[in-house]
């Protein structure tokens, strides 16, 4: 244990002597490096220039690290270079009090410019970020105020509908004082048709951003708008099964679609709600964006996995951060409503047999082996609707919410999920034993259930993911997927996950930031080397690529 502590300081050493702003003295951060060369990473524009990306929002994670390493080691050295990025960029929000932040924008070190790929690049983005607000709140109060109120001012279009964007504008103006005391309308359709998307990914934010604001600092406006926010999903969810939704909206039609399947604007929302155009004829009603509980494309980022993953997860841990116990437990509704939905897609989505996601509608028929009828949105025509292996972040979303609320029916779905993961035998817990690929949520679920349970078992499971992790992605000072892994990214989850650890096995996990999320990206065109204009995420391009087929 010592040698992983020990490594874990060397690398936060590493980042804050050869990773920080090299040219203007700033304090910001690089957001990853190559392994072998230890240059850091490049994103080159579709115009040539070459950017060296600085993005706060893809640096959450490394910040959690940062603060728990000095909770642990009492250095407070790591925490306070975190604390001057946030005050940084709080000292250079724009008049709103919005920062640069998500997949669309970020900071080139080389010049402090703003920029961004493609068309979106002046936009706010949030999407399942959950943001270190807890730090930002003790660096700088007033600033984390005006921030949250910002996202909202932002990202809400039309607060009586509830309508919102992902995507937000810099510099709108607001009250600061009076932004939560707009009247709320009650009783809202579900499934009521509205311009805009008001996807879970910018909801989820919107909810946790709002509802730690009162857990931070007392703001009860704030929890009653995430809680009447959050109440549009519960309410929109199906009828019968009470399945979904990822959004509470249907898209407001406003032109006729394009006739040219290749029209570049054929799929958008325009033209009315993409799944009943794309399996209205054959599927009938149920045949709406807000109930689609499959995804076609592997790399997307919607799909269930983000209502009962991200979201999951999110909603359990802010839930326990309000209280979920006692007549005043100011979480209790937000656990209940999670734990409902996670309860209802086991029951009809979780396959025990093989740790699969049937593809269903909200009305939970199974859709394995229909063949989309028409190109659309959600794939080309003839496209199969397959099932998919359970993604880990969603084990850990069931895990964690067992751990708070803890209910008889996610129990049996929870052991099938540990034992298809190589976890062992959570009903006996007997002879924790483990053989495969380490995952750092593996071992948060792990160390959840040990925090819950105080059961050896667990522990022991934690001990050997833990240990099987270090071997896996410790790799010259730094940590990579794997020696075959070419780029470090300083937001990797792994330092986080090994460092809890550390403190569940001296007792002091309550020093660790809690993890929330995956964390950031960058997303839009890249130019390759070889001249190619590729639309990427750096996520799944560039911190995936290996030394057998690099290409960037």
């Amino acid at each position: 244990m010592q040698v992983v502590l020990d490594y874990l300081t060397q690398y936060a050493e590493t980042l804050l002597r050869d990773y920080r702003d090299p040219y203007h003295g700033t304090p910001l951060f690089f957001d990853g490096c190559e392994l072998h060369s230890k240059q850091a990473v490049a994103w080159k524009n579709t115009d040539g220039r070459i950017w060296q990306p600085s993005n706060i929002a893809s640096q959450q994670n490394l910040f959690r690290f940062f603060v728990g390493l000095s909770n642990i080691t009492q250095d407070p050295k790591y925490k306070q270079a975190a604390q001057r990025v946030i005050q940084w960029h709080f000292d250079h929000a724009d008049s709103s009090g919005l920062i640069r932040w998500g997949g669309h924008s970020f900071i080139d070190l080389k010049t402090l410019d703003s920029v961004g790929p493609e068309n979106k690049n002046m936009v706010h983005e949030l999407k399942h970020h959950c943001p270190f607000y807890e730090l930002m709140y003790e660096t700088d109060a007033p600033a984390t105020r005006k921030l949250i109120k910002a996202i909202w001012n932002t990202h809400v279009t039309d607060w009586q509908q509830m309508a919102m964007s992902r995507h937000g504008q810099y510099g709108l103006e607001f009250d600061e004082l009076s932004v939560w005391d707009k009247p709320k309308q009650a009783n809202l359709s579900p499934l009521r048709e509205m311009k805009g998307l008001s996807f879970v990914n910018i909801g989820n934010d919107l909810v946790f951003s709002a509802g730690l604001l009162y857990a931070m600092d007392g703001d009860e406006k704030a929890l009653s708008w995430a809680e009447h926010l959050m109440s549009q999903y519960v309410n929109s969810r199906h009828p019968d099964t009470q399945l979904g939704c990822y959004q509470y909206n249907q898209p407001l039609k406003t032109g006729d679609a394009p006739i040219d399947e290749h029209h570049p604007q054929y799929t958008f929302s325009f033209w009315g709600d993409r799944a009943q155009r794309q399996f209205g004829p054959e599927y009938g009603d149920v045949a709406k964006e807000a109930w689609v509980l499959f995804k076609a494309d592997e790399d997307a980022l919607n799909g269930p996995e983000g209502i009962y993953g991200d979201s999951a997860l999110a909603q359990t841990l802010l839930a326990r951060d309000l209280g979920t116990k006692g007549v005043d437990a100011k979480g209790k509704q937000l656990l209940d409503w999670t734990t409902q939905g996670l309860e209802t897609w086991a029951k009809y989505a979780y396959d025990h047999q093989t740790n699969e996601i049937k593809p269903m509608f909200a009305d939970g028929k199974d859709l394995t082996g229909h063949r989309i009828p028409r190109f659309g949105y959600y794939g080309q025509k003839g496209q199969e609707l397959i099932r998919r292996p359970l993604p880990v972040h969603v084990f850990l979303a069931y895990v964690t919410n067992w751990c708070e609320s803890k209910s008889e029916a996610l129990w049996p779905s929870i052991c099938a999920m540990a034992q298809h993961f190589g976890l062992g035998n959570w009903q006996t817990r007997q002879d924790a034993k483990f053989d495969g690929q380490s995952d750092p949520l593996l071992l948060f679920a792990s160390l959840e259930m040990y925090r819950t349970t105080q059961q050896a078992f667990f522990l022991a499971l934690a001990d050997q993911l833990a240990n099987k992790l270090f071997e896996q992605t410790a790799h010259q000072g730094l940590f990579t997927p794997s020696s075959e892994h070419i780029y470090c990214r300083f937001d990797d989850v792994t330092p986080l996950a090994l460092l809890t650890w550390i403190a569940h096995k001296n007792g002091t996990y309550n020093q660790i930031p809690v993890y929330r999320s995956r964390g950031g990206y960058i997303h839009g065109d890249i130019l390759l080397d070889n001249g190619e204009v590729k639309n990427i995420m750096d996520v799944k391009f560039i911190y995936e690529q290996k030394t057998t087929k690099k290409t960037h």
